[in-house]
């Protein structure tokens, strides 16, 4: 299943910038991994902002969860902003066409 994510880095008054860039080192290589495995489609990161936007292809909302809460290098320093369920539109298209019938 898709899902558009929009993370931002929540760590001012929590970490220093040096501590922020061992753990974004950490995410940099979990993100490649994620990335290269097709768990990640595409990760982007915003320029000028302190954002990271993300289309995951996970399992399941459950499995999504667990790596955001669990597996993140950057798990305690990420907020999520947005996170959408996205559909294929040529499925919606084609429920359009049948009006939504079975």
């Amino acid at each position: 299943m898709l899902f558009y994510v929009q993370m931002r880095w929540n760590h001012e008054g929590r970490i220093t910038l040096d501590e922020l860039w061992e753990i974004e080192q950490e995410e940099a290589a979990h993100a490649k991994e994620t990335l290269d495995s097709g768990f990640a489609v595409g990760l982007w990161k915003v320029a000028a902002q302190k954002r990271v936007i993300g289309i995951i292809d996970a399992p399941s909302a459950e499995e999504l969860d667990r790596t955001a809460l669990g597996r993140l290098p950057m798990r305690e320093y990420l907020e999520f902003e947005e996170v959408w369920p996205l559909r294929d539109y040529l499925g919606f298209a084609e429920d359009v066409l049948k009006r939504y019938q079975v």
